[in-house]
């Protein structure tokens, strides 16, 4: 396709073969998802409408990266606790997030697929502040145990 990030196409080819979709199917579903966002014809976007629109198709899309852990005021996550998950982590609307002294680059980046809409992340000194900012988005503050 004329314009389209050949690196994003492969990422959306990927992402549809593990959700076992196609590709036109998933790329449909993004540009329904983004285009609910915005007012239609003047109009003001619905927020139920919107809302129904992405919650469906993002509950859909996280379960395709990995387990779902959401909407817990406070959780502590260990090197085991990571470690006994079957599949890599998407972590959501987590208050407070935090990864123990015993969680290493290693586990972080094996088990750790996304964090998404997090007020607060705390992260072992240890572990590379980047590679968590890396996989952070709709995050309020990162913190470093440790003060780095």
């Amino acid at each position: 396709m004329r314009g389209v990030d050949r690196s994003l196409y492969r990422r959306l080819s990927r992402l549809a073969r593990r959700m076992g979709v196609n590709v036109g199917t998933l790329l449909n579903q993004s540009m329904e998802l983004f285009l609910s966002m915005f007012p239609h014809d003047g109009e003001s976007p619905l927020p139920g409408r919107a809302l129904g629109i992405s919650a469906e198709f993002m509950r859909g899309f996280l379960e395709g990266l990995g387990h779902v852990v959401e909407d817990i005021d406070e959780l502590t996550l260990t090197r085991r606790d990571l470690l006994e998950a079957d599949r890599e982590l998407v972590l959501l609307r987590i208050k407070r997030l935090e990864f123990a002294d015993d969680v290493d680059e290693e586990t972080f980046r094996s088990r750790v697929r996304g964090i998404y809409r997090c007020g607060e992340v705390v992260i072992p000194e240890g572990l590379p502040k980047v590679l968590v900012l890396s996989v952070c988005r709709g995050v309020g503050k990162v913190t470093v145990r440790g003060g780095r």
